[in-house]
């Protein structure tokens, strides 16, 4: 079970304030109807107003479950506008958990964290090499290949 691992509760509690509703309680149906929820775990990172920032669902091992929350809450910080926060987040990713399966999306977003927080920084281009090099077969690296398309 991944929640009960510390590492996993310690990530959890030190960004979310975390809510387990039970999908098979009658009293939750109109909140499961409103998410249009279809899986479990169903994993949601939201704003204080309820906006939802980020979303997963599915079981992930502990280090797995860790890298794609970090990953999370990274992103709920790059939307936010909360840059430095997010990028410090996304390098703990690539740090603790550069096998995880949200590792190239930890390295595709640090560039895109960096580069909103500095538009003039060569950032941007420099993180999406290394996501080049490190993932070359990950989805975020062809979400990063639209650049290298002939000009037409």
């Amino acid at each position: 079970m991944t929640y009960p691992q510390p590492p996993v509760q310690e990530i959890i509690t030190k960004n979310a304030v975390p809510i387990q509703i039970n999908n098979a309680a009658p009293p939750h149906e109109d909140v499961l109807e409103r998410v249009h929820h279809i899986w479990t775990p169903d994993i949601r990172i939201l704003s204080d107003d309820g906006f939802e920032l980020y979303r997963w669902d599915g079981f992930l091992p502990p280090p797995e479950f860790m890298a794609r929350a970090l990953c999370g809450f990274a992103y709920a910080n790059l939307r936010l506008r909360r840059f430095k926060e997010a990028e410090a987040l996304y390098v703990d990713v690539l740090t603790r958990f550069s096998t995880a399966y949200a590792a190239p999306e930890a390295q595709y977003y640090l560039g895109v964290t960096r580069y909103r927080a500095d538009p003039n920084s060569n950032e941007l281009l420099t993180q999406w090499h290394h996501l080049t090099a490190r993932y070359p077969y990950s989805e975020y690296r062809v979400k990063q290949s639209f650049k290298e398309l002939p000009k037409a």
